[in-house]
């Protein structure tokens, strides 16, 4: 299945929202040098496409290595729950669909941001570090798990949350004094842009973040208790979320898909969280939510039909 999502995203052709613009940076990268790429915002993104034109690569290989990057992710995580094929399920509708086969920055920073995951679960620092800086440098907005790191050697405590949350102020500052806070400033605040859709997808991640807080959490540490600290940091950004939604719905939306993962995580353990067969409801219920959301999406939104049909593929 693992295989069939990768081809599905990677072998597309002129499908996702995306990919006009995709192929305007593309042109622009051919007669440009690696100190421009590095020079620019998200310069992991333009390093790929220069790379690709001294390779004499065509366009089609921006989304078979993104997707590549995107889809080893998550299947490191899928391979952490004790249902993996259930996360691969639940991502198709929204993740997917939005991610690696439309937003290929952000899609490889999620890959990689996976991989800070499983680092931050095994106590790996190192790894950690290495991980969300490069995914930072796909997509600048995965910088905000730096925020993490105190946790990973330190307990899981309302102190430590307190005291990495005063620790990270002079961090935020400088992050939102960035080229690139300006820019998304500029477009996303200023100008009343809204996401479509993003009322649900991050109300259904602040819904799903406050369901684990007041009835999973203790589940969780029982049963799987190496992952119960990161998943319960995660959780907090869930919520926080939904506070975002008022300022920008956008940025609230694209910080939305890293959370997506976690949500992820904690419908796959449903089943294993209440055991033999009890409170049937809670199991299906993200299947169901998340069948509800593709259907009205895929029926109702002209953004659906008009980025993603007809599919087209490099195979014809």
């Amino acid at each position: 299945m693992l295989g069939g999502l990768y081809l599905f995203s990677a072998l597309r052709w002129e499908v996702g929202c995306d990919w006009p613009n995709y192929i305007i940076n593309f042109e622009m990268q051919k007669p440009a040098s690696f100190a421009d790429a590095l020079s620019q915002p998200n310069p992991a993104h333009w390093l790929l496409l220069e790379v690709m034109d001294l390779w004499g690569l065509d366009y089609i290989w921006l989304n078979v290595i993104t997707s590549a990057i995107f889809f080893a992710g998550l299947h490191s995580i899928a391979r952490r729950s004790p249902a993996p094929l259930a996360v691969l399920v639940l991502a198709f509708p929204v993740l997917i669909l939005n991610m690696p086969m439309a937003a290929v920055k952000q899609a490889a920073a999620i890959g990689l941001i996976c991989f800070a995951f499983n680092a931050f679960i095994d106590r790996r620092v190192l790894h950690f570090a290495l991980f969300v800086g490069l995914a930072s440098t796909f997509h600048g907005s995965a910088l905000i798990f730096a925020l993490l790191g105190p946790f990973i050697i330190g307990r899981y405590s309302l102190r430590n949350v307190l005291l990495a949350a005063l620790l990270a102020v002079p961090g935020v500052f400088a992050l939102l004094a960035t080229e690139a806070a300006d820019i998304a400033t500029t477009r996303y605040i200023a100008t009343d842009t809204d996401a479509g859709g993003a009322i649900f997808r991050v109300g259904l991640l602040m819904v799903t973040g406050l369901f684990y807080q007041f009835f999973l959490s203790r589940h969780w540490q029982a049963v799987l208790p190496h992952s119960h600290k990161l998943i319960s940091l995660l959780v907090l950004g869930m919520i926080c979320l939904g506070l975002l939604l008022p300022v920008s719905s956008v940025i609230a939306d694209r910080f939305g898909y890293y959370f997506i993962i976690p949500q992820l995580m904690i419908y796959a353990a449903l089943p294993w969280l209440y055991p033999r067969g009890r409170k049937q409801l809670i199991k299906i219920a993200p299947y169901l939510s998340l069948l509800v959301l593709f259907i009205a999406w895929t029926q109702l939104s002209r953004h659906f039909q008009g980025c993603y049909l007809p599919y087209g593929t490099i195979l014809g």
